[in-house]
């Protein structure tokens, strides 16, 4: 299975995904975290932020999720993808495939900005770059305390435990 956490810099994809990884390895576990910030430096950083690079870098990320799968090991990836036309063939390609979206309300993003992406950067997503949101199949908010997200990734975890896992 292929569980795809997605949203905007900062919104904590790879917070929810681990904390959710943290649940659902007490019953399965199956499982590779993919997290898009450490691909991209296994993959030499030789991408900048551009939309052709940020394509580019979804197609590396999607054919090495799809290499993992066919191994039959299920996969969390905590990665954006900027592209309708990705999401849409993720959702095509994997037969077992969710994509859960981490949605936080702009001011927030730009205050906590942890990485500084926000700020004096371009081609930025959700700034200078169309974020698409119409492909997830959950919606998560997190526009509040770690707490919170820790109680939504619980609530997640047992909903996940019901899919079928290779």
């Amino acid at each position: 299975m292929i569980i795809w956490f997605t949203g905007l810099s900062g919104s904590g994809k790879t917070t929810f995904a681990k904390l959710v990884l943290k649940e659902i390895k007490k019953k399965i576990n199956n499982f590779y975290h993919l997290d898009g910030d450490h691909f991209r430096s296994l993959m030499n950083n030789d991408l900048g932020f551009s939309l052709k690079d940020r394509d580019i870098n979804a197609i590396r990320i999607i054919n090495f999720v799809k290499s993992l799968d066919q191994q039959k090991i299920n996969v969390f990836v905590s990665a954006n993808l900027t592209s309708k036309k990705f999401r849409l063939k993720n959702k095509k390609m994997f037969k077992n495939y969710m994509e859960i979206l981490l949605s936080v309300k702009k001011e927030i993003l730009f205050k906590r900005d942890y990485k500084k992406v926000y700020k004096n950067k371009r081609n930025v997503v959700g700034k200078d770059i169309k974020f698409y949101t119409g492909t997830a199949d959950i919606i998560i908010e997190n526009n509040s305390s770690t707490k919170d997200l820790k109680k939504k990734a619980l609530s997640i975890a047992k909903q996940l435990k019901k899919f079928k896992f290779h």
